[in-house]
């Protein structure tokens, strides 16, 4: 007589699965440091399953871009850690490249952030990262993730709030929308203190380099002893819309 045993095979969570595939491709990107390709051929080589969903005309792009692999050093001073990026710098053009080649891909934020930030990717905890890989971003809510978002009509005024603790010297503000080929619409956003100042209205949008219908009004403010502490609001406003428009702060 024969004694069949069944053993039990665990699923693996995607979430973990993804997670152990990112670093994967971050050991990859360590051993193709120094080696001359363009962009597409990172992508193709070190993401293959994101270089697959991404469109010909972005692979195209790409394939314009000689791939970079370095480091920006953290700014630790925004509330947390981030860095600057100008399209005057060989990586800020290639970065650039690559966000806007993905940004809209279904794919994960830990895939995304770990192939246009792996600075902020590597300086996050693991318990983070392994959440971030499995948040998909084509199923974003409007407020989900870090930044929030909304829909807005000319006229029409919407509010975002953020806690802000004690020791952060620089608070920086990041209003971006897309207009079609053929509207230009118009957002501003004004700044409110806990401590009753008002920074603002902020007009002034630029267009990125690589997109001139993606739009934002980026601005900071900092105060060598610290910004103050507790809840700021940002009012944003319809100023000239044809329609309705969608935005990301």
């Amino acid at each position: 007589m024969f004694l069949l045993l069944s053993i039990p095979v665990l699923a693996i969570d995607p979430a973990e699965e993804n997670y152990l595939q990112i670093q994967k491709s971050l050991a990859l990107m360590e051993q193709y440091n120094g080696t001359a390709m363009t962009s597409a051929k990172f992508l193709e080589k070190v993401w293959p399953d994101v270089y697959a969903k991404v469109s010909p005309e972005h692979k195209e792009k790409l394939a314009n871009f000689t791939h970079i692999w370095e480091l920006k050093e953290l700014d630790r001073t925004d509330h947390g850690a981030g860095f600057g990026l100008t399209i005057n710098e060989a990586i800020g053009r290639e970065r650039f490249a690559l966000m806007d080649a993905i940004d809209k891909l279904e794919i994960t934020e830990g895939e995304y952030q770990a192939i246009t930030q792996p600075e902020l990717y590597l300086d996050i905890s693991e318990e983070t990262r392994k959440m971030l890989s499995g948040m998909v971003r084509a199923q974003r809510g409007p407020d989900a993730g870090v930044r929030g978002g909304a829909s807005i009509a000319e006229g029409e005024t919407q509010w975002f709030s953020k806690n802000v603790t004690a020791n952060v010297t620089r608070l920086a503000v990041d209003l971006q929308w897309e207009n079609s080929a053929d509207i230009q619409n118009n957002l501003s956003i004004t700044i409110y203190s806990p401590d009753r100042c008002v920074f603002g209205p902020f007009t002034e949008a630029e267009p990125f380099y690589s997109n001139p219908h993606k739009m934002q009004v980026y601005t900071y403010i900092s105060r060598p002893g610290g910004v103050a502490e507790g809840e700021w609001w940002y009012c944003i406003k319809g100023v000239k819309i044809h329609g309705v428009q969608n935005y990301t702060i």
